[in-house]
């Protein structure tokens, strides 16, 4: 166990911080008090890949560095950042649901699971623990916003990362919630908006870690070939299978001397799917599927490629296209209003229509085809992700906490 993360066991109390009120409100950076600020995602502590999964990890410890910052999280290996984080641990045990497991796994396979570690922390003691050691609790989830909302005494905030998927979560935060509301980007908080009829209270941006995400970060392969790489999800949405036609419509509309790109796969899911889309079009020389890659681990994917693609069919940030800036790799994305928030078409990135494999396609050749392009787009989206940074995400956090606090 690092010297720097003091895991707390479950049920075992911690010193309770509580800061001087007062009734201004400077900024976290110019104030002399501290709040205590917990994180509860389940799988933040032991996985090491996924959007959310990341943000709840870099955020929390960029928190911790000036703030008493907590996570709350799922029993197993930790992750080597959630080892090294200066902020507290608290791993729990799922616990037994009984015949609320039984519901409902019956009505929505998973809840049960989700369900496990709330229960846990409500019999030995985690509760009480968080009730007298916090002063705000963060979520990112409908089902652990609405239990932890009403379970405790203290403020709780659910930061909302996109409405891609609405339905009965949004609909019960908005009945059964008592929290807080932050919104990730300036898209998310429209859509916040339009689906519950209400502004959030802030947003609180993704970051980079632009130490780790450089464009010296070694090559993970070296490949004659150009080289084209998609990190994501293997679903639909992310726009992988689009990927994979337009890569056979770039090699059926290439000249006999061309170099014919080469296709690297990053992430999980439905590896059967992808599979299969490569097998039609024949492109089996032509792809590799990786697979799940360590966070840490990516820089070395990034600069190794010459375009990074995610054509997603909705984001509402795209911390992929982020990384990839911060590493001076080139970014062919879509022009979704999460996306266009910071690129911009031929500047900073190649923007393509959603769901387009022929555009996706010709900007696949137009970027292979031009050095000069490529390199513009590298050093404008570099300049591009130095804009954005955990730190100034956490400070931004920690302001909105206090406010929330001090109503």
């Amino acid at each position: 166990m690092s010297s720097r993360n003091r895991l707390h066991q479950r049920g075992v109390d911690a010193p309770q911080t509580e800061p001087e009120r007062g009734d201004e409100r400077p900024r976290s950076d110019e104030r002399s008090e501290e709040l205590t600020i917990g994180m509860y995602y389940r799988k933040a502590g032991t996985r090491d890949a996924g959007g959310v999964v990341m943000y709840v990890q870099e955020l929390l410890d960029a928190l911790s560095g000036h703030q008493s910052a907590y996570l709350y999280t799922e029993d197993g290996e930790l992750t080597p950042k959630m080892r090294a984080t200066d902020a507290e641990v608290v791993q729990l045990a799922s616990g037994e649901t009984g015949m609320l497991g039984t519901l409902s796994t019956r009505v929505c396979p998973g809840l049960s699971e989700k369900l496990g570690p709330l229960v846990g922390a409500l019999r030995d003691g985690t509760i009480a623990h968080m009730d007298e050691t916090l002063d705000v609790l963060v979520t990112h989830d409908f089902l652990d916003d609405i239990v932890l909302s009403n379970l405790l005494d203290v403020p709780v905030v659910r930061i909302f990362h996109g409405f891609e998927r609405t339905g009965l979560g949004t609909t019960a935060h908005g009945a059964l919630s008592d929290s807080h509301s932050i919104a990730n980007s300036v898209q998310t908080s429209a859509e916040f908006v339009e689906e519950l009829g209400h502004e959030p209270e802030g947003i609180v941006y993704p970051g980079v870690d632009t130490d780790l995400f450089h464009p010296d970060a070694p090559p993970a392969f070296d490949r004659d070939e150009p080289t084209i790489l998609f990190v994501g999800r293997f679903v639909e949405s992310k726009g992988v299978f689009d990927l994979i036609d337009a890569l056979a419509a770039v090699r059926d509309t290439a000249d006999a001397t061309d170099a014919e790109p080469h296709l690297s796969i990053i992430g999980r899911g439905d590896h059967d799917a992808v599979e299969r889309r490569i097998e039609r079009h024949g492109l089996e020389s032509s792809v590799s599927v990786v697979g799940a890659v360590p966070h840490d681990d990516l820089p070395g994917y990034y600069t190794a490629a010459d375009v990074v693609c995610s054509p997603s069919h909705y984001e509402s940030f795209g911390m992929v296209n982020m990384e990839s800036m911060a590493c001076g790799t080139p970014v062919i994305t879509t022009a979704v209003d999460g996306v266009t928030e910071y690129a911009i078409d031929g500047e900073t990135a190649l923007l393509v229509p959603p769901n387009s494999p022929d555009d996706l396609a010709d900007a696949i050749a137009t970027a292979v085809e031009s050095p000069e392009l490529r390199d513009r787009l590298a050093t404008q989206g570099r300049a591009v992700a130095e804009r954005y940074s955990w730190e100034q995400s956490s400070k931004r956090l920690a302001d909105l906490c206090f406010e929330m606090v001090e109503n």
